[in-house]
Protein backbone atom coordinates (compact mmCIF):
# COMPACT_ATOMS: atom_id res chain seq x y z
CA UNK A 1 0.00 0.00 0.00
CA UNK A 2 1.22 3.51 -0.83
CA UNK A 3 1.29 5.60 2.35
CA UNK A 4 2.75 8.72 0.70
CA UNK A 5 -0.37 10.85 1.20
CA UNK A 6 -0.77 9.79 4.83
CA UNK A 7 2.88 10.52 5.63
CA UNK A 8 2.84 13.88 3.83
CA UNK A 9 -0.33 14.89 5.65
CA UNK A 10 1.15 13.79 8.96
CA UNK A 11 4.43 15.72 8.61
CA UNK A 12 2.49 18.80 7.51
CA UNK A 13 0.11 18.48 10.47
CA UNK A 14 3.03 17.79 12.83
CA UNK A 15 4.78 20.96 11.68
CA UNK A 16 1.53 22.88 12.27
CA UNK A 17 1.12 21.22 15.69
CA UNK A 18 4.55 22.37 16.84
CA UNK A 19 3.66 25.88 15.74
CA UNK A 20 0.68 25.86 18.12
CA UNK A 21 -1.88 24.21 15.84
CA UNK A 22 -4.21 21.24 16.25
CA UNK A 23 -3.13 17.66 16.90
CA UNK A 24 -2.35 15.55 13.82
CA UNK A 25 -5.45 13.53 12.92
CA UNK A 26 -4.20 10.10 11.89
CA UNK A 27 -1.99 9.33 14.88
CA UNK A 28 -2.24 6.52 17.40
CA UNK A 29 -3.63 7.28 20.85
CA UNK A 30 -0.22 6.62 22.40
CA UNK A 31 1.54 9.05 20.07
CA UNK A 32 -1.13 11.68 20.65
CA UNK A 33 -0.62 11.35 24.41
CA UNK A 34 3.14 11.80 24.02
CA UNK A 35 2.67 14.90 21.86
CA UNK A 36 0.22 16.36 24.37
CA UNK A 37 2.60 15.81 27.30
CA UNK A 38 5.48 17.38 25.41
CA UNK A 39 3.39 20.42 24.44
CA UNK A 40 2.47 20.95 28.10
CA UNK A 41 6.10 20.59 29.19
CA UNK A 42 7.28 23.16 26.65
CA UNK A 43 4.48 25.57 27.62
CA UNK A 44 5.35 25.12 31.31
CA UNK A 45 8.60 27.01 30.73
CA UNK A 46 6.97 29.69 28.59
CA UNK A 47 8.58 28.28 25.46
CA UNK A 48 7.32 27.63 21.99
CA UNK A 49 8.87 24.90 19.86
CA UNK A 50 8.88 24.65 16.10
CA UNK A 51 9.80 21.58 14.10
CA UNK A 52 10.07 21.80 10.35
CA UNK A 53 10.11 18.90 7.90
CA UNK A 54 10.92 19.82 4.32
CA UNK A 55 11.10 17.01 1.78
CA UNK A 56 14.49 16.53 0.16
CA UNK A 57 15.09 13.52 -2.05
CA UNK A 58 13.46 10.09 -2.33
CA UNK A 59 9.80 9.90 -1.34
CA UNK A 60 8.37 7.37 1.08
CA UNK A 61 10.70 4.43 0.57
CA UNK A 62 9.59 1.34 2.49
CA UNK A 63 12.43 0.13 4.72
CA UNK A 64 10.62 -2.53 6.75
CA UNK A 65 7.30 -4.35 6.86
CA UNK A 66 6.02 -6.75 9.48
CA UNK A 67 2.69 -8.60 9.20
CA UNK A 68 0.92 -10.00 12.21
CA UNK A 69 -2.64 -10.58 11.06
CA UNK A 70 -4.80 -8.59 11.04
CA UNK A 71 -2.12 -5.87 11.49
CA UNK A 72 0.62 -4.69 9.18
CA UNK A 73 3.37 -2.48 10.57
CA UNK A 74 5.31 -0.53 7.95
CA UNK A 75 8.36 1.65 8.50
CA UNK A 76 8.84 4.19 5.72
CA UNK A 77 11.70 6.61 5.18
CA UNK A 78 12.54 9.64 3.09
CA UNK A 79 15.10 12.41 3.19
CA UNK A 80 14.13 15.79 4.58
CA UNK A 81 15.56 19.05 5.89
CA UNK A 82 14.75 18.84 9.58
CA UNK A 83 15.07 21.65 12.08
CA UNK A 84 13.98 22.31 15.66
CA UNK A 85 13.83 25.82 17.14
CA UNK A 86 12.90 27.00 20.63
CA UNK A 87 11.59 30.50 21.34
CA UNK A 88 10.85 32.45 24.49
CA UNK A 89 9.12 35.85 24.32
CA UNK A 90 9.78 35.95 20.59
CA UNK A 91 13.54 35.36 20.92
CA UNK A 92 15.15 32.16 19.77
CA UNK A 93 16.80 30.45 22.74
CA UNK A 94 17.73 27.12 21.19
CA UNK A 95 18.28 25.45 17.84
CA UNK A 96 19.30 21.92 16.97
CA UNK A 97 22.29 21.52 14.68
CA UNK A 98 20.44 18.94 12.60
CA UNK A 99 20.15 19.73 8.89
CA UNK A 100 19.57 16.91 6.42
CA UNK A 101 17.94 13.89 7.98
CA UNK A 102 16.37 10.58 7.06
CA UNK A 103 12.84 10.64 8.47
CA UNK A 104 11.43 7.27 9.55
CA UNK A 105 7.66 6.99 10.04
CA UNK A 106 5.86 4.00 11.54
CA UNK A 107 2.43 3.22 10.08
CA UNK A 108 0.02 0.61 11.42
CA UNK A 109 -2.75 -0.79 9.23
CA UNK A 110 -5.49 -3.25 10.14
CA UNK A 111 -7.06 -5.59 7.63
CA UNK A 112 -10.85 -5.65 7.85
CA UNK A 113 -13.67 -6.79 5.61
CA UNK A 114 -14.83 -3.21 5.37
CA UNK A 115 -14.91 -0.07 7.46
CA UNK A 116 -15.53 -0.89 11.10
CA UNK A 117 -18.68 0.51 12.66
CA UNK A 118 -19.14 1.98 16.09
CA UNK A 119 -22.21 2.75 18.22
CA UNK A 120 -22.34 5.79 20.50
CA UNK A 121 -22.83 4.71 24.12
CA UNK A 122 -24.80 7.89 24.82
CA UNK A 123 -27.35 8.28 22.01
CA UNK A 124 -27.06 4.95 20.19
CA UNK A 125 -26.02 6.49 16.86
CA UNK A 126 -24.18 3.97 14.66
CA UNK A 127 -21.73 5.02 11.96
CA UNK A 128 -18.31 4.23 10.58
CA UNK A 129 -15.64 4.33 13.29
CA UNK A 130 -13.63 7.00 11.46
CA UNK A 131 -16.58 9.42 11.83
CA UNK A 132 -16.24 9.29 15.63
CA UNK A 133 -12.66 10.61 15.71
CA UNK A 134 -13.76 13.97 17.16
CA UNK A 135 -16.78 12.63 19.04
CA UNK A 136 -20.23 11.36 18.12
CA UNK A 137 -21.43 13.19 14.98
CA UNK A 138 -24.98 13.24 16.41
CA UNK A 139 -24.64 14.18 20.10
CA UNK A 140 -20.98 15.25 20.34
CA UNK A 141 -20.11 12.79 23.14
CA UNK A 142 -16.40 11.96 23.33
CA UNK A 143 -14.94 8.86 25.00
CA UNK A 144 -12.11 6.37 24.72
CA UNK A 145 -12.42 4.57 21.39
CA UNK A 146 -10.71 1.79 19.51
CA UNK A 147 -7.84 2.78 17.24
CA UNK A 148 -8.55 4.20 13.79
CA UNK A 149 -6.51 2.65 10.93
CA UNK A 150 -4.23 3.32 9.21
CA UNK A 151 -2.47 5.46 11.79
CA UNK A 152 0.96 6.91 12.47
CA UNK A 153 2.45 5.18 15.50
CA UNK A 154 5.72 7.09 15.75
CA UNK A 155 8.57 8.82 13.98
CA UNK A 156 12.27 9.52 14.38
CA UNK A 157 15.16 10.82 12.30
CA UNK A 158 18.74 9.79 11.60
CA UNK A 159 21.43 12.18 10.31
CA UNK A 160 22.77 11.87 6.76
CA UNK A 161 26.52 11.50 6.34
CA UNK A 162 27.01 14.57 4.11
CA UNK A 163 24.75 17.61 4.04
CA UNK A 164 24.00 18.69 0.48
CA UNK A 165 22.69 22.00 1.76
CA UNK A 166 26.00 22.75 3.50
CA UNK A 167 27.96 21.61 0.46
CA UNK A 168 25.99 23.81 -1.94
CA UNK A 169 26.16 26.74 0.42
CA UNK A 170 29.93 26.54 0.70
CA UNK A 171 30.26 26.11 -3.07
CA UNK A 172 28.20 29.26 -3.61
CA UNK A 173 30.18 31.17 -0.99
CA UNK A 174 33.44 29.96 -2.50
CA UNK A 175 32.42 31.14 -5.97
CA UNK A 176 31.64 34.60 -4.62
CA UNK A 177 34.91 34.70 -2.68
CA UNK A 178 37.18 33.60 -5.52
CA UNK A 179 35.24 35.60 -8.11
CA UNK A 180 35.50 38.88 -6.18
CA UNK A 181 39.12 38.18 -5.22
CA UNK A 182 39.98 37.46 -8.86
CA UNK A 183 38.19 40.59 -10.04
CA UNK A 184 40.07 42.69 -7.46
CA UNK A 185 43.50 41.36 -8.51
CA UNK A 186 42.49 41.64 -12.17
CA UNK A 187 41.57 45.29 -11.64
CA UNK A 188 44.93 46.00 -10.01
CA UNK A 189 46.79 44.11 -12.74
CA UNK A 190 44.88 45.88 -15.51
CA UNK A 191 45.61 49.32 -14.04
CA UNK A 192 49.27 48.40 -13.59
CA UNK A 193 49.65 47.13 -17.18
CA UNK A 194 47.81 50.15 -18.61
CA UNK A 195 50.08 52.49 -16.67
CA UNK A 196 53.23 50.60 -17.64
CA UNK A 197 52.35 50.61 -21.35
CA UNK A 198 51.10 54.18 -21.31
CA UNK A 199 47.58 53.25 -22.31
CA UNK A 200 44.82 55.79 -21.85
CA UNK A 201 41.12 56.18 -22.47
CA UNK A 202 39.33 53.27 -24.12
CA UNK A 203 42.51 51.20 -24.39
CA UNK A 204 43.13 51.48 -20.66
CA UNK A 205 39.53 50.53 -19.89
CA UNK A 206 39.75 47.55 -22.27
CA UNK A 207 42.95 46.36 -20.62
CA UNK A 208 41.40 46.62 -17.15
CA UNK A 209 38.30 44.66 -18.26
CA UNK A 210 40.46 42.04 -19.99
CA UNK A 211 42.67 41.53 -16.94
CA UNK A 212 39.66 41.44 -14.61
CA UNK A 213 37.96 38.76 -16.72
CA UNK A 214 41.16 36.69 -16.99
CA UNK A 215 42.02 36.87 -13.30
CA UNK A 216 38.42 36.55 -12.15
CA UNK A 217 37.71 33.62 -14.48
CA UNK A 218 40.97 31.94 -13.55
CA UNK A 219 40.30 32.10 -9.86
CA UNK A 220 36.69 30.95 -10.39
CA UNK A 221 38.02 27.91 -12.26
CA UNK A 222 40.47 27.29 -9.44
CA UNK A 223 37.66 27.72 -6.92
CA UNK A 224 35.48 25.20 -8.75
CA UNK A 225 38.28 22.62 -8.86
CA UNK A 226 39.20 23.29 -5.21
CA UNK A 227 35.69 23.12 -3.83
CA UNK A 228 34.49 20.30 -6.07
CA UNK A 229 37.52 18.04 -5.68
CA UNK A 230 38.76 19.07 -2.25
CA UNK A 231 35.80 20.37 -0.23
CA UNK A 232 33.64 17.30 -0.71
CA UNK A 233 36.15 14.87 0.83
CA UNK A 234 37.02 17.38 3.57
CA UNK A 235 33.34 17.83 4.51
CA UNK A 236 32.81 14.10 4.34
CA UNK A 237 35.75 13.47 6.65
CA UNK A 238 34.50 16.13 9.05
CA UNK A 239 30.97 14.72 9.01
CA UNK A 240 32.20 11.17 9.46
CA UNK A 241 34.23 12.32 12.46
CA UNK A 242 31.20 14.14 13.85
CA UNK A 243 28.93 11.12 13.60
CA UNK A 244 31.54 8.48 14.41
CA UNK A 245 29.94 7.89 17.80
CA UNK A 246 26.52 7.56 16.16
CA UNK A 247 28.03 5.13 13.66
CA UNK A 248 29.45 3.05 16.49
CA UNK A 249 26.09 3.14 18.24
CA UNK A 250 24.27 2.10 15.07
CA UNK A 251 26.74 -0.73 14.52
CA UNK A 252 26.19 -1.91 18.08
CA UNK A 253 22.43 -1.91 17.51
CA UNK A 254 22.77 -3.74 14.20
CA UNK A 255 24.91 -6.39 15.83
CA UNK A 256 22.43 -6.93 18.64
CA UNK A 257 19.22 -6.87 16.60
CA UNK A 258 19.67 -10.47 15.48
CA UNK A 259 20.49 -11.56 19.04
CA UNK A 260 17.43 -9.78 20.44
CA UNK A 261 15.08 -11.33 17.90
CA UNK A 262 16.64 -14.76 18.40
CA UNK A 263 16.13 -14.50 22.17
CA UNK A 264 12.66 -12.99 22.22
CA UNK A 265 11.16 -15.05 19.43
CA UNK A 266 11.39 -17.95 21.87
CA UNK A 267 8.46 -16.31 23.69
CA UNK A 268 6.74 -14.58 20.74
CA UNK A 269 7.55 -16.04 17.33
CA UNK A 270 6.30 -12.86 15.63
CA UNK A 271 8.53 -10.54 17.69
CA UNK A 272 9.76 -7.51 15.72
CA UNK A 273 12.82 -5.48 16.74
CA UNK A 274 11.54 -2.43 14.84
CA UNK A 275 8.13 -2.46 16.51
CA UNK A 276 9.68 -3.03 19.94
CA UNK A 277 12.09 -0.15 19.23
CA UNK A 278 9.17 2.20 18.61
CA UNK A 279 7.39 0.94 21.74
CA UNK A 280 10.46 1.70 23.87
CA UNK A 281 10.67 5.23 22.46
CA UNK A 282 6.97 5.80 23.17
CA UNK A 283 7.37 4.66 26.78
CA UNK A 284 10.52 6.73 27.24
CA UNK A 285 8.88 9.91 25.97
CA UNK A 286 5.76 9.24 28.04
CA UNK A 287 7.90 8.99 31.19
CA UNK A 288 10.18 11.93 30.37
CA UNK A 289 7.37 14.39 29.69
CA UNK A 290 5.13 13.30 32.57
CA UNK A 291 4.74 15.60 35.58
CA UNK A 292 3.27 12.83 37.75
CA UNK A 293 5.52 9.81 37.25
CA UNK A 294 4.47 8.40 40.62
CA UNK A 295 0.98 7.84 39.14
CA UNK A 296 2.05 6.40 35.79
CA UNK A 297 1.11 2.79 35.19
CA UNK A 298 3.80 2.50 32.49
CA UNK A 299 6.53 3.23 35.06
CA UNK A 300 6.87 0.89 38.03
CA UNK A 301 9.66 2.37 40.17
CA UNK A 302 9.77 4.80 43.14
CA UNK A 303 12.61 6.89 41.63
CA UNK A 304 10.95 10.23 40.63
CA UNK A 305 13.59 10.90 37.92
CA UNK A 306 13.62 14.63 38.70
CA UNK A 307 16.52 15.26 36.34
CA UNK A 308 14.00 14.76 33.52
CA UNK A 309 11.75 17.59 34.69
CA UNK A 310 13.28 20.26 32.45
CA UNK A 311 13.68 18.13 29.32
CA UNK A 312 11.68 19.71 26.50
CA UNK A 313 12.58 17.42 23.60
CA UNK A 314 13.85 13.89 23.04
CA UNK A 315 15.36 12.93 19.68
CA UNK A 316 16.19 9.31 18.97
CA UNK A 317 19.70 8.74 17.60
CA UNK A 318 18.69 5.57 15.81
CA UNK A 319 20.09 3.04 18.24
CA UNK A 320 18.43 0.62 20.66
CA UNK A 321 21.08 -1.71 22.02
CA UNK A 322 19.98 -5.08 23.39
CA UNK A 323 21.64 -6.03 26.67
CA UNK A 324 19.80 -9.19 27.68
CA UNK A 325 16.55 -10.78 28.84
CA UNK A 326 15.14 -13.21 31.38
CA UNK A 327 11.83 -14.83 32.36
CA UNK A 328 10.67 -15.24 35.96
CA UNK A 329 7.12 -16.30 36.90
CA UNK A 330 6.02 -15.94 33.26
CA UNK A 331 7.14 -12.29 33.20
CA UNK A 332 9.61 -11.42 30.44
CA UNK A 333 12.16 -8.72 31.32
CA UNK A 334 14.25 -7.07 28.63
CA UNK A 335 17.29 -4.90 29.28
CA UNK A 336 18.13 -2.37 26.56
CA UNK A 337 19.95 0.93 26.05
CA UNK A 338 18.29 3.77 24.15
CA UNK A 339 20.61 6.36 22.58
CA UNK A 340 18.93 9.78 22.39
CA UNK A 341 19.59 13.51 22.32
CA UNK A 342 17.74 15.57 24.93
CA UNK A 343 17.04 19.29 24.92
CA UNK A 344 17.03 20.88 28.40
CA UNK A 345 15.67 24.25 29.34
CA UNK A 346 18.05 25.96 31.78
CA UNK A 347 16.14 28.62 33.73
CA UNK A 348 19.40 30.15 35.01
CA UNK A 349 20.55 31.06 31.50
CA UNK A 350 17.18 31.15 29.74
CA UNK A 351 18.66 28.92 27.05
CA UNK A 352 17.95 25.46 25.70
CA UNK A 353 20.96 23.16 25.94
CA UNK A 354 21.47 19.83 24.21
CA UNK A 355 23.06 16.63 25.52
CA UNK A 356 23.46 13.10 24.22
CA UNK A 357 22.14 10.50 26.65
CA UNK A 358 22.17 6.74 26.94
CA UNK A 359 19.19 5.49 28.95
CA UNK A 360 19.46 1.96 30.29
CA UNK A 361 15.92 0.60 30.56
CA UNK A 362 14.49 -2.61 31.95
CA UNK A 363 11.06 -3.43 30.54
CA UNK A 364 8.66 -6.16 31.62
CA UNK A 365 5.57 -7.83 30.15
CA UNK A 366 3.76 -11.12 30.62
CA UNK A 367 4.91 -13.74 28.14
CA UNK A 368 2.34 -13.60 25.36
CA UNK A 369 1.92 -12.66 21.73
CA UNK A 370 2.24 -8.92 21.09
CA UNK A 371 -1.10 -7.25 20.32
CA UNK A 372 -0.29 -4.56 17.76
CA UNK A 373 -3.71 -3.01 18.18
CA UNK A 374 -3.37 -2.53 21.94
CA UNK A 375 -3.41 1.01 23.31
CA UNK A 376 -3.12 1.86 26.97
CA UNK A 377 -5.59 4.70 26.40
CA UNK A 378 -8.48 2.35 25.59
CA UNK A 379 -7.99 -0.88 27.54
CA UNK A 380 -10.78 -3.35 28.20
CA UNK A 381 -11.53 -4.61 31.70
CA UNK A 382 -11.00 -8.38 31.92
CA UNK A 383 -14.19 -8.70 33.99
CA UNK A 384 -16.80 -6.29 32.61
CA UNK A 385 -15.20 -5.37 29.24
CA UNK A 386 -15.53 -1.66 30.02
CA UNK A 387 -13.13 0.58 28.09
CA UNK A 388 -11.01 3.16 29.92
CA UNK A 389 -7.72 5.06 29.78
CA UNK A 390 -5.25 3.13 31.96
CA UNK A 391 -2.27 5.51 31.79
CA UNK A 392 -2.95 6.59 35.41
CA UNK A 393 -5.60 4.05 36.40
CA UNK A 394 -5.10 0.50 37.72
CA UNK A 395 -8.73 -0.11 38.75
CA UNK A 396 -11.68 -0.42 36.39
CA UNK A 397 -13.89 2.66 36.91
CA UNK A 398 -17.01 0.61 36.09
CA UNK A 399 -16.74 -2.55 38.21
CA UNK A 400 -13.77 -1.81 40.48
CA UNK A 401 -11.70 -4.78 39.31
CA UNK A 402 -7.93 -4.46 39.49
CA UNK A 403 -6.22 -4.04 36.15
CA UNK A 404 -2.56 -4.93 35.67
CA UNK A 405 -1.00 -3.26 32.64
CA UNK A 406 1.84 -5.77 32.55
CA UNK A 407 -0.70 -8.34 31.29
CA UNK A 408 -1.05 -6.51 27.96
CA UNK A 409 1.75 -4.00 27.59
CA UNK A 410 5.41 -3.33 28.31
CA UNK A 411 6.04 -1.58 31.62
CA UNK A 412 9.31 0.13 32.54
CA UNK A 413 10.68 -1.32 35.78
CA UNK A 414 13.84 0.77 35.78
CA UNK A 415 15.40 3.60 33.81
CA UNK A 416 18.90 4.94 34.44
CA UNK A 417 20.93 7.55 32.57
CA UNK A 418 24.29 5.77 32.20
CA UNK A 419 26.02 8.25 29.87
CA UNK A 420 25.74 11.99 29.21
CA UNK A 421 27.69 13.99 26.62
CA UNK A 422 27.07 17.78 26.47
CA UNK A 423 26.72 19.01 22.91
CA UNK A 424 26.11 22.71 22.47
CA UNK A 425 24.00 25.67 23.52
CA UNK A 426 22.33 28.43 21.51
Amino acid sequence: MDYSTLRKTYTSELTNFYQGGAFPKNVSADLRYGLDCQRKRVAKFGLTMQKKFEKDGAENEKSFEHIQYPYTYTLTKNNCDYETDFYKDGTRVGRSDITEETLYTGILEKQTQGQEQYTCKNCGHTNFLSNFASGCPMCGTTYEMPQIYPCITGYYTRPTVISKKLYKGMMKGGFWYFGLLGAFFGLLAGLSIADEQGLAGAQAVAMVIFATVIFGGGLLLFGFVFFHLMLGPVLAAKKVTQVSKEAQDSQAAAETKARMEADLKKYDEAFSYEYFEEKVLSLLRGIVFSDDRDKLTIYDNPDPLRYMDNIVDVEYRGTLEYVGSSVVDNVLRVSAKAYVTCAYYESATGKVEFSKHVFHMILAKKVKKEDYGFTIHAVNCKKCAGSFDAIHVSTCPYCGSEYSLIEDNWVVNQITCVETTPMYTM
